[in-house]
């Protein structure tokens, strides 16, 4: 799969503006709107492009707090893990659960309204998995870069 620079700059419009026109595309790349357009067919058919989102914003919608948790699990096997993995999707203040290795088995990105709404969460929900042995709870200070934008390298 070679993308050229074309591509990579389309790819980088598109994910900074998902609803950018074919025509603004085509300016920026000193293409033709055509060739946008089977281009941007092609890249999809890649499967490049996973799929269309608008990025809300979550202090609007009251949700002011953001905590980075680390989880232990009781039991490292694979039906451990699942167990952890299949529980943590029922929960909507969960918006990134990452496993990781290193001294914790999960990190867990979470929003809640405040932390009395965090704190409910940690004891009734999160606490309430069987196979969770710790938590580290982390609560972000400052967000320095939050971007959904993968890096694009020639």
């Amino acid at each position: 799969m070679k993308l050229d620079n074309k591509d990579l700059k389309i790819l980088g419009l598109l994910q900074e503006d998902a609803n950018i026109s074919n025509k603004e595309i085509a300016a920026a790349t000193d293409l033709t709107v055509t060739p946008v357009y089977e281009r941007i067919k092609k890249l999809n058919a890649m499967s490049l492009l996973k799929k269309k989102v608008f990025l809300l914003n979550r202090k609007k919608l009251g949700l002011n707090v953001m905590v980075l948790v680390l989880v232990n699990i009781e039991k490292h096997s694979e039906e451990g893990a699942l167990v952890f993995m299949n529980e943590i999707k029922k929960f909507p203040e969960v918006v990134e659960c990452l496993h990781v290795t290193g001294a914790f088995d999960f990190q867990l990105k979470v929003y809640a309204k405040d932390i009395e709404h965090y704190h409910e969460f940690n004891f009734k929900k999160l606490a309430a998995i069987k196979n969770v042995r710790h938590m580290e709870s982390h609560f972000v200070m400052n967000e320095v870069i939050n971007t959904t934008s993968i890096p694009l390298f020639d």
